[in-house]
């Protein structure tokens, strides 16, 4: 287990992205680019150059009600959601490149694939649907017996996990609504996450189930070692090199953990206005040297990681 006496990796980033607390937000593969949604709209920032490049709302001079951002692992679209509508915005000019209603039931958790060519969407209903956004095919997967809490989608839309509140994880095929690994869990699922390569998957229930699954073999590699009795977690995301995963939750830290064996392998404080702030998303730089998060409290930080989990 890790030190608690141990210093914080150096901080080489610091900014201010919204001075109101974000309701959603998402971050680009290696940090490039962050999706705040505030009460004004979804501000998109060029984290590089440190400015706002595109706001984008729903509704025109209107309070934002959007609480779900997600930007394509290719960055080159994003998805944001409120309770019955969802848009796709063009990364490269800012443009909308489509609105669209869902009427049947709300919008619990929603992703965007690699061009925003493909959406899915888990909605309260209990239904999960897979949209092709260029010809308008749409499934619908109906595995769920209770409504979505979380989804994951694989960078080029073929695969689908997602969570329900009758305890169920599913990793299913986008074209045909086939499961290809089933998960159980006693009570809620609170989180689900993929890798980035497929190889490997996360999920966890509200209480002390928080197991990571090799996706080539579809078993249990092992379950991530904390004392308390309930966890639910804001963010989680895995290393590119699938060696690490990083989580964020309420009145917690940044914590690193060992996707081989569960242990945590770091853990240091993130700035925060108060005890129930939390990460929203995170991003790994793409050799995995520095870690990035995007904060409820509208702050982005990035630490070097590089050495710091080999330092005593």
């Amino acid at each position: 287990m890790v030190s608690c006496s141990k210093a914080p990796p150096t901080e080489v980033l610091h900014q201010i992205h919204t001075d109101n607390g974000a309701y959603a937000s998402a971050l680009s593969q290696a940090g490039l680019y962050a999706a705040v949604s505030t009460q004004n709209g979804v501000l998109f920032w060029d984290t590089e150059k440190n400015l706002t490049k595109y706001v984008w709302n729903h509704k025109f001079k209107q309070n934002s009600q959007i609480h779900l951002v997600e930007i394509s692992h290719d960055s080159q679209a994003v998805l944001t959601a409120d309770r019955q509508n969802f848009a796709i915005w063009n990364i490269n000019t800012g443009a909308n490149k489509g609105f669209y209603s869902i009427d049947e039931s709300s919008i619990t958790s929603a992703k965007i694939s690699n061009q925003g060519r493909f959406v899915a969407l888990g909605l309260l209903n209990g239904k999960v649907i897979h949209i092709n956004v260029e010809t308008g095919r749409r499934i619908e997967f109906l595995g769920h017996t209770d409504r979505i809490t979380q989804i994951a989608m694989s960078a080029n839309g073929a695969y689908v996990l997602s969570g329900g509140y009758e305890g169920m994880a599913y990793l299913w095929n986008s074209k045909t609504g086939q499961v290809r690994n089933k998960f159980t869990h006693t009570g809620r699922i609170s989180q689900v996450a993929l890798d980035n390569q497929a190889r490997y998957a996360f999920t966890a229930n509200s209480m002390n189930q928080s197991w990571l699954w090799d996706l080539t073999t579809g078993k249990k590699i092992t379950e991530l070692n904390y004392p308390v009795r309930q966890q639910i977690f804001s963010s989680v995301v895995f290393s590119n090199n699938g060696e690490w995963l990083a989580t964020g939750a309420p009145n917690q830290k940044v914590k690193l953990w060992s996707v081989k064996s569960g242990e945590l392998l770091a853990e240091w404080p993130f700035e925060a206005d108060s005890s129930t702030a939390s990460v929203l998303d995170f991003a790994f730089s793409l050799d995995d040297n520095f870690l990035s998060a995007e904060t409820s409290f509208g702050i982005l930080q990035k630490w070097q990681i590089q050495g710091y989990l080999a330092k005593p």
